[in-house]
């Protein structure tokens, strides 16, 4: 079942933001993250954070030429069951972060833009109710999860604006028609691709409230 975006925007717009700061855009995934990373191709990718204890989404597993990585450069972007693309050189590369807490969170992650920061985040309801081991990949989930005073919303990652250095419509695919994404374009050198069919006026509202 969709996830109610507005309802999303609104609570994190009341308890999340701080004061002057404003959302701009949310998304969350609509089907499985892959991942490039070196030479190294990876669909659905996969990662060690432990999985939020909610139910799997009903999504079809990626196509056997992109889950075998039997593709070449973008061609993953006509498989349906693929909502975004980590691109990155090395492992401790801020895309691959993205891809580990969307496959970790599911539909429940939220990719969140304000005009002040990026995050990815969760409700606090559905959070990891285990206290997260000091320097782990969720070491920065900031609540007891499903307890009586868990908050609202939960931060997986944070950062400022600039760590995106560039939010960019994305044509992929090899058909006459492209695959719309919008590409994170990090200071780290990483990028990661998502799914976006309204991606050239996603960038045009980010830009225009940032």
């Amino acid at each position: 079942m969709p996830k109610n975006r507005t309802k999303i925007g609104e609570i994190a717009q009341r308890h999340w933001v701080a004061p002057g700061e404003q959302v701009v855009w949310l998304a969350n995934p609509q089907g499985h993250v892959g991942s490039t990373v070196a030479a190294t191709r990876t669909s659905p990718h996969r990662t060690a954070a432990p999985a939020l204890a909610t139910p799997d989404p009903a999504w079809p597993l990626p196509t056997a030429a992109v889950g075998q990585g039997r593709f070449h450069l973008d061609e993953w972007a006509h498989d349906p069951a693929v909502w975004g693309w980590a691109h990155a050189q090395r492992p401790d590369q801020l895309a691959v972060r993205f891809a580990d807490l969307f496959t970790a969170g599911r539909d429940e992650c939220w990719l969140l833009i304000t005009n002040r920061r990026v995050a990815l985040i969760v409700e606090g309801e559905v959070a990891t109710p285990e206290e997260p081991a000091s320097g782990g990949l969720l070491g920065r989930v900031r609540s007891l999860g499903q307890s009586r005073d868990a908050p609202p919303l939960v931060t997986w990652w944070e950062g400022p604006i600039a760590t995106v250095r560039a939010f960019v419509p994305a044509p992929l695919g090899r058909h006459v028609t492209p695959e719309w994404f919008l590409r994170l374009e990090f200071g780290d050198g990483s990028a990661f691709d998502l799914r976006d069919d309204q991606a050239e006026q996603t960038v045009r509202t980010v830009h225009a409230n940032l």
